[in-house]
C-alpha cells in the first residue's frame, strides 16, 4: 500500500473542482482522477462526486484519510478547459510536485478573460444570429437578434459586477428580451415569439439536462437529480420572466409574415454559431477551425438522421456521434475533447425545446395544447441525446480498450 506524496490529496481535490466547473459528469470525474493518482503511483484511493462538492479517500501510514472541497465558482470558459486538460496529460506524462499542481489549477480558475470584456459581449450577439440563422430562419430579424443578443451580453457583463443583478439575470434578461420584442415588434419588422429563445440560449440549461439525464442512467442518482432540479428552476425563471414581459410589453400587435430565408441558412447559422462561442467563451487560440468542422459534423449527421426518420432519434444519432467526433478532434492534435463537446449540445437543442414547451403554459390558453407538446418532444430529446452520449462514451471506451490490449499483446 502506497503513501500518498504530501499535497497530493489537496490536488486531487481542487482538480475535482476544476472538472466539475468544466461540465464533466459525476461518472467520468473519478476515473479523471483516478488516472492522475496512478501516475504518483497512488493505487488506493477513492472519489465522490456530489453537487456540492469532491471527497477524496485515500489510506496512509496514518489510516485513512478523507478530505472533501466545496466545488462552488462559475462554469469555466472554454480557454480554461483547455488549459486544465493539458495540465492534466502533461502530469500523467510526467507527475509535478502536487504543491507545483495545486498553484497551477487555480491559477488556471483564477484566469481573466482571453479576450478582454468586450469581445465576449459581440461573441454572443454574433451567435445569436447564428441560433437565429438555425431555427427562426427569418431574414427580417436578424438585425433584430443581434441588437437582442448584444443587449443579454452586456447585461452579463454587468452581473460579474453587481451580485443583485446576477441572482436575477435570467429573469431580468428574460423579461427585458420579451418587452422589447412584444413592443417593438412592428418596428422589429419580425414575429416577436421568433426573437425570444436566440438572445436567451445561453441561459438554458441543455447540456445541464443532458449530463443529469445520463447521470441518472448511470446511477449517479445524487448529481443527476440535481442538475435536473437545478435546470428546470431555471427554465421556470426564463419563463416567469417572459410572462412578466409579455404582461408590460401589452397586447400583440399585428406583424407581416416572415420572410423566410432559403434553405442555406441553417448551414451559414453553424458557421456564424462557431465564430459565436469562439469569441463568447474565449475558446483557445486554433480551436475555430476544429470547433466548427466539429459543429458542421454533428449538425450534418442531425439533419441528414431527421431528414429520413424524427427529430428525436435525429437527437440520439447527434449524442452517439459527439463523443467519438470529439475524442477524434482531440487525436488529431486539435483542443481537448471537451472544448469541442460542450459547444456541439447547442445544436441538439435539448434547452431550447424545453423553454418553447414551458413558455406555451404562461396563461395563453391557443397555446396550451402546443405547450404540452413541446414539453413531451422536449423530455424525449433530452432523454435521446443522453442515451446517444452514454452509447457513444460506451463505445469509445470499448474500442480504447480493445486498441489497448491488441497493443500489449502484440508488444
Amino acid at each position: 500500500m502506497s503513501v500518498p506524496p504530501e499535497n497530493l490529496l489537496e490536488f486531487l481535490r481542487q482538480c475535482g473542482v476544476a472538472l466539475c466547473l468544466a461540465g464533466e459528469s459525476a461518472n467520468r470525474i473519478p476515473d479523471e482522477l483516478v488516472a492522475l493518482a496512478d501516475a504518483y503511483g497512488v493505487d488506493d484511493v477513492e472519489f465522490l462526486v456530489v453537487p456540492t462538492g469532491v471527497f477524496v479517500r485515500s489510506r496512509g501510514g496514518g489510516g485513512v484519510v478523507v478530505d472533501f472541497a466545496n466545488a462552488d465558482g462559475p462554469p469555466l470558459r472554454l480557454d480554461q478547459i483547455d488549459q486544465l486538460y493539458k495540465l492534466f496529460e502533461q502530469v500523467k506524462a510526467a507527475p509535478i510536485p502536487p504543491a507545483e499542481g495545486i498553484v497551477k489549477v487555480r491559477d488556471i480558475l483564477d484566469a481573466p478573460p482571453r479576450h478582454g470584456n468586450l469581445v465576449p459581449v459581440l461573441g454572443h450577439g454574433v451567435l445569436t444570429v447564428g441560433i437565429g440563422l438555425l431555427f427562426v430562419r427569418d431574414g427580417r430579424a436578424l438585425v433584430s437578434l443581434a441588437l437582442l443578443g448584444l443587449l443579454v451580453g452586456v447585461l452579463r457583463l454587468v452581473a460579474e459586477r453587481v451580485q443583485v443583478l446576477s441572482l436575477a439575470l435570467p429573469v431580468a434578461a428574460a423579461m427585458l428580451v420579451t418587452f422589447l420584442a412584444y413592443r417593438y415588434s412592428p418596428e422589429l419588422g419580425a414575429d416577436p415569439a421568433s426573437l425570444l429563445i436566440p438572445p436567451l440560449a445561453t441561459f438554458l440549461p441543455g447540456a445541464a439536462l443532458t449530463l443529469g439525464a445520463q447521470e441518472m442512467v448511470t446511477r449517479s442518482i445524487i448529481s443527476g437529480a440535481s442538475r435536473l432540479v437545478s435546470s428546470v428552476y431555471v427554465l421556470l425563471l426564463l419563463t416567469f420572466g417572459i410572462y412578466a414581459g409579455m404582461q408590460l410589453a401589452g397586447p400583440v400587435q399585428d406583424v407581416p409574415v416572415p420572410e423566410q430565408l432559403g434553405q442555406w441558412a441553417p448551414w451559414v447559422g453553424v458557421l456564424v454559431f462557431g465564430v459565436g462561442i469562439y469569441l463568447n467563451s474565449a475558446a483557445p487560440s486554433r480551436s475555430l477551425p476544429w470547433l466548427i468542422v466539429t459543429l458542421f459534423l454533428a449538425y450534418g449527421a442531425q439533419f441528414l438522421v431527421g431528414s429520413w426518420t424524427g427529430g428525436v432519434f435525429a437527437a440520439f444519432v447527434g449524442g452517439l456521434l459527439i463523443v467519438p467526433l470529439a475524442n477524434a478532434v482531440q487525436r488529431l492534435g486539435g483542443p481537448p475533447a471537451q472544448v469541442v463537446f460542450l459547444p456541439s449540445f447547442w445544436l441538439l437543442v435539448p434547452g431550447a425545446l424545453s423553454l418553447v414547451g414551458v413558455s406555451g403554459l404562461t396563461g395563453l390558453v391557443e397555446l396550451s395544447a402546443t405547450g404540452r407538446s413541446n414539453l413531451i418532444t422536449a423530455f424525449l430529446t433530452v432523454v435521446a441525446v443522453s442515451l446517444g452520449v452514454l452509447v457513444g462514451s460506451s463505445l469509445l471506451s470499448n474500442v480504447t480498450a480493445s486498441s489497448r490490449l491488441y497493443t500489449s499483446r502484440s508488444a
